[in-house]
Parts: C-alpha cells; structure tokens; sequence
C-alpha cells in the first residue's frame, strides 16, 4: 500500500519530535527567515493593524521553535497550515493563540482575499511537478487581499550542490538519511519569477538566501550543541557572516533558496 502526504509527514514530524536533530541548524535557520521577513515585512508587522497572516506550513514549529513566536509577538494574526495532521496538532499545542488547519496549499479551505500577508517557506518544492507549483500560487493568490503580499522560499536549482542533492544524488542520499525527507519539484530563479507573475501576482524583489556550506555547518552545528551558549552565539554569527554573498554577482550558485516577494494587485 502506497502512503499518503499525510500519513508520510506526520511520520517525519513525529521522528524530528522523538530524535530532534540539527537543533543548533535549525536555530540559524529560524534567525534567516525572520531576518528576510524583518526586511521585506516591516510595513505590515509593524503596522498600525494587526495583519491576517498565513504561513503555509509547520513542520519547523514541531523540529525547532519556528518563527510563529516571533510573528505573534509582532502583533501578526497568525494562521497556520500542514497536510499532517500530527503536525498541525503538534504545533498549536506550542504555541497558544494561533490557529491551524489541515490543509494541502493546492486547495485551501479559505474564502478569497482572508489574508494579507503569506509565508511560504520552502512548502512548494515538496510537489511532484512545476504544475503542482504553478496550481498553489493562484491559489495563494487567491487568499491574498488586494495589496496583500506573498513571501516564497524555493531550493534553488542553479546552486549545483542543491541540482546534485534534488537531481542525480537523490536516491543514494535518501537511503543514506543525509537527506531525511522527501524532496520534490522546483523552478531556477527567472522560471519562478515567470510562474508567480503568471499567477496574477507583481514581484518586488528576487534574492538567493541561505549561503553557508549546509553540510559542513549542520555537521558543526552537531558538535556544537555540546557547548556554552556563549559558544554557540559565535558560531550562529560565524554562519551569518556567508549572508554577505547574497550581495554578490555569485548569489544564485551559492544561496540554497531562490526567495521571492511579491504583491497582490490593488485592482
């Protein structure tokens, strides 16, 4: 029998609960999202209003912190969606005073124009194909609120250790568990700007994010959970020192995620 998305996350959520790997990883990781979102956001989670927010995804509010904490703090309304439903109970138990629904992002159970802010870290390269890419951005434009906007982190295909990992290495790195998880369809920079403007949607801006070596700095960041936190602290800000290539003509080979961000027409 064949397992389904839902049965397979929650399977992988629940490994990530028992074992908790990458804890220090993860820790960075959860700092460049908000770093990203503090640029690109500051207009609306440090508005006047509350902002309607929905992140499409919570498998990093079950493996780390993740970054609803710091949405809440910030005066966001936050709603919240995963396909396994493990998760989404996982995650609401952690953090009080959200909301979280089952839901696969090709078909969401909203009603047009909900929200005016959506983060979508990393949820569209776990799908088969660029069609099933191409099907969740309307319908995120869809709950989008005119002028709303949409922050979207994809692998990035032209960073040859990311083709390698998701092309021709991905069978020997699933069954050695370097790679914990499946991994799917993605677009190259210019392909995914071309998709979210076919979506009816205007992007603002195109980045690489995330430029350390990953597997060296995960397998670091193993060894250094054992120390002070002082120790810690220096190796996280060691590891944001690689964001400086982002500013470089070199982003898009060395930056792990194509991010883009984008709005919703007024009219």
């Amino acid at each position: 029998m064949t397992i389904g998305r839902q049965e397979y996350w929650d399977s992988v959520g629940a490994d990530w609960q028992r074992r908790r790997p990458h804890r220090m990883w993860l820790e960075f990781t959860d700092r460049q999202q908000i770093g990203l979102l503090t640029r690109w956001l500051n207009g609306w989670i440090w508005g006047a209003s509350r902002p309607d927010l929905l992140k499409t995804d919570l498998f990093d509010e079950v493996a780390s912190q993740g970054i609803v904490p710091w949405l809440l703090a910030s005066g966001a309304h936050v709603t919240g969606i995963d396909v396994a439903p493990a998760i989404v109970a996982e995650a609401v138990a952690r953090n009080p005073g959200r909301e979280a629904v089952v839901a696969d992002v090709r078909s969401l159970p909203f009603v047009e124009a909900s929200f005016d802010v959506v983060l979508s870290g990393s949820t569209l390269d776990h799908f088969e194909s660029a069609a099933d890419i191409q099907t969740a951005l309307g319908v995120l434009r869809r709950v989008l609120r005119p002028g709303g906007t949409l922050t979207l982190t994809l692998d990035n295909p032209s960073n040859p250790l990311i083709w390698l990992r998701n092309g021709p290495l991905i069978s020997l790195l699933r069954r050695s568990g370097i790679v914990p998880y499946q991994v799917g369809a993605t677009l190259p920079p210019r392909s995914l700007k071309r998709a979210v403007q076919a979506a009816g949607l205007d992007v603002v801006e195109t980045t690489a994010v995330m430029h350390c070596p990953r597997a060296i700095a995960v397998a670091l960041a193993g060894l250094m959970k054992r120390l002070s936190r002082s120790w810690q602290e220096a190796f996280l800000r060691n590891l944001q020192t690689w964001e400086q290539l982002e500013r470089w003509p070199t982003r898009w080979l060395t930056g792990h995620y194509v991010a883009v961000h984008a709005a919703k027409p007024r009219a």
